[in-house]
Formats: C-alpha cells, sequence, structure tokens
C-alpha cells in the first residue's frame, strides 16, 4: 500500500473517531437539556386539584428513592376493590391525569398517583432519562405493600406513555402484580429516542441509536434499554395495551409496545395480553383518545382559541386578555374522560383482580 493510501486512510480513520465522538458529546448534550426539571406552566388548559379537592379527598404520601424524596397521593383511600400504582408520562406530573384518575377512583378503584423525580411534587432537578420509570415503578410498588398503603388488596399497575413503559418493564422485576394497564407507551428507551431523531433528522437522527444506546448505557448500566413487550410476555401479568394508531410520540409502527408485542405474536385469542388499538381520526394519536368526545372537541376549540391569542400578542402568557379566557374556560367539561376507555379499563382490572 502506497503512503499517500495509508495517509487518505489515516485521515479517514481520525474523521471517522471525531464523528463519533462528536455525535456522541452533542446527544449527550441535548439529552441533558431534554431531561432537565420539568417547568411549571404559566398557563394551563388541564385541571388542578383544587377542582376536584371536595370530591376526592386524598392521602399524602411520599417515599425515597436514590436521595430523592418521591410525592404523592393516594385517591380514594376508602375504596376497596384494588390498588392502582398509576405513573405518568414525562414532561408533566400526575396532576395531568387528575380526570383520568378520578374516574376510575368513581369505580371503587384506590389509586396511588406520584410524581416522578424531577416532577411536580417531587425532588430533583432532572427527570435522568426515559429508563428510569421502571425504576421508580418498582421502588412505588415495594412502597405500596411495605406501607401498608395496600393492606391486603391486590396491587394493579397503570401507566402513560413514559408511564406506559415503566408500568410494563417494571413486570421484569415486579411479577407478582395482579393486572397492568398501559397506554401509548413505547418499547425500549433507545428506540423510541431513535425514532424521534429520525422523524426530526432523517437517515441522521437514524444513525443515531449507538450513540443514544452508549449515553443510557452510562447512565443505567443493565437497566439501560428494557424491553417492555418482553418483560410482558415473560410476566404473565394480564396486560391491557391501549395505543393509537396515529400516534407521532410514540408511533404505532417501530417503537410502541403494542406494535413489538403484534411483531412476536402476543396477539392470540388465549393469551392474558388484550391488545386494544384506537383508530378514529382525531382519536387515534398520544393522548387524544383520553376524553369523551364531545370533551375532546370543546378542548380542541378552547387550545385553538387560546393559541390564536397567543400568537396575536407574541406569546405574553401574562397579558390580561389571554388570562380572562383561559380563566373563562370551563375545565372539567374541556376534560371529562372518555367513559368507554374508562369502562375498558375498570372492566379488565375487574376481570384479572
Amino acid at each position: 500500500m502506497s503512503v499517500s493510501a495509508k495517509r487518505i486512510i489515516g485521515i479517514a480513520v481520525v474523521l471517522a473517531v471525531a464523528c463519533c465522538v462528536g455525535a456522541f458529546a452533542l446527544d449527550r448534550y441535548v439529552l441533558s437539556q431534554t431531561y432537565g426539571r420539568v417547568p411549571e406552566r404559566e398557563i394551563s388548559l388541564i385541571p388542578t386539584y383544587e377542582l376536584y379537592q371536595s370530591a376526592y379527598p386524598r392521602t399524602d404520601v411520599e417515599f425515597q428513592l436514590d436521595e430523592h424524596t418521591l410525592r404523592g397521593h393516594v385517591y380514594g383511600p376508602q375504596n376497596t376493590r384494588g390498588l392502582v400504582v398509576f405513573r405518568h408520562g414525562i414532561f408533566s406530573h400526575h396532576q395531568d391525569y387528575l380526570p383520568l384518575i378520578t374516574a376510575l377512583v368513581d369505580k371503587g378503584w384506590r389509586v396511588f398517583a406520584y410524581d416522578a423525580i424531577g416532577c411536580g411534587e417531587s425532588d430533583g432537578g432532572s427527570t435522568i432519562g426515559m429508563s428510569q420509570s421502571p425504576l421508580d415503578v418498582a421502588a412505588a410498588i415495594d412502597f405500596a405493600r411495605e406501607s401498608g398503603m395496600a393492606g391486603d388488596l391486590p396491587i394493579a399497575l397503570w401507566g402513560h406513555s413514559w408511564g406506559g413503559y415503566g408500568v410494563s418493564a417494571a413486570l421484569a422485576s415486579r411479577p407478582d402484580v395482579a393486572a397492568c394497564v398501559t397506554m401509548s407507551g413505547f418499547d425500549t428507551p433507545v428506540g423510541v429516542l431513535t425514532s424521534s431523531a429520525e422523524s426530526s433528522f432523517g437517515l441522521i437522527g437514524r444513525l443515531q441509536e449507538p450513540f443514544l444506546l452508549l449515553n443510557t448505557v452510562i447512565d443505567f448500566g443493565d437497566a439501560a434499554n428494557m424491553s417492555a413487550s418482553e418483560a410482558i410476555i415473560a410476566s404473565g401479568v394480564p396486560t391491557l395495551v391501549i395505543q393509537g394508531t396515529g400516534d407521532t410520540t410514540v408511533p404505532y409502527e417501530g417503537a410502541s409496545i403494542l406494535g413489538a408485542l403484534e411483531a412476536r405474536g402476543a396477539d392470540t385469542a388465549e393469551s392474558t395480553i388484550r391488545l386494544v388499538k384506537k383508530t378514529d381520526s382525531g382519536r387515534d394519536g398520544h393522548n387524544n383518545y383520553f376524553y369523551a368526545p364531545e370533551s375532546q372537541s370543546y378542548l380542541n376549540e378552547c387550545t385553538a382559541e387560546l393559541q390564536r391569542m397567543l400568537e396575536e400578542n407574541g406569546d405574553d402568557v401574562s397579558d390580561v386578555k389571554v388570562r380572562a379566557y383561559a380563566n373563562s374556560v370551563d375545565l372539567l367539561k374541556a376534560n371529562t374522560a372518555d367513559p368507554a376507555l374508562i369502562d375498558e379499563i375498570d372492566g379488565f382490572l375487574a376481570a384479572n383482580i
């Protein structure tokens, strides 16, 4: 091999290494910013607990995880059908799901809902990463048992998105629960991160997969990239899997738990796994199937009007007119849980507990 050929190969190797190091460093920086503490919203069309307080008293609880205090509440503490441990999605906290939580309380379930690290009422300056969810779900299950919160009641799990992954993947270490409900959950952390990168940057995003995996392994070791679908199948825990086929946050094809389970042939009649696809236009996304159709329609109208007002005034959320409009919205009407969805979850839990 000539000297010039060796020089070209050497330069190519150096450039390749530099690109890899750069890609790794860039991903690490972007992920650190992505996982920063979830800030309080300055304006929102999601109801807060104050609107539910009189009808739904709750018990305050807290538990420790990795030197952080996680805080939550037990809703319907007098209910005796079973204890449902609820885990919220990323960039949110459990209070965002009060319409669903209170609807399940109305069915007679006791619901333990808490805020993840770096979210809501809990400690932490960061949510740490996608792989964190099953770790704190496992801790929450242990706390529910050890604190006496569950008493003699069977324990079920329920989560959405990041929480949907968490409750499913936690079955790998906590298979001794009665049932699990996962909504819009992703199968693996690296899978959903790569899907998101590819959606934003095309092939360049897809090429980030090994660097995203390396970053995740550095932070979580053996727990870096657990598969929720594998955990569901191996545990044998009856699991209800709900997924919108038009979901752009956790795409049905390529990232979702439901898609992975279908690929594994888990949708057989004799299986304890039940797969439910949301396919109706406008109600097949990441969370728009949560609410009754008329409620979703009203929420869409209010959201569009609020967005229009913000665009007109340069996104000034302190504007008097913007505040007045937000305060005029009937938040309970805009956030009424879909009775069919709640009946589906309630029926599944009842059949398996």
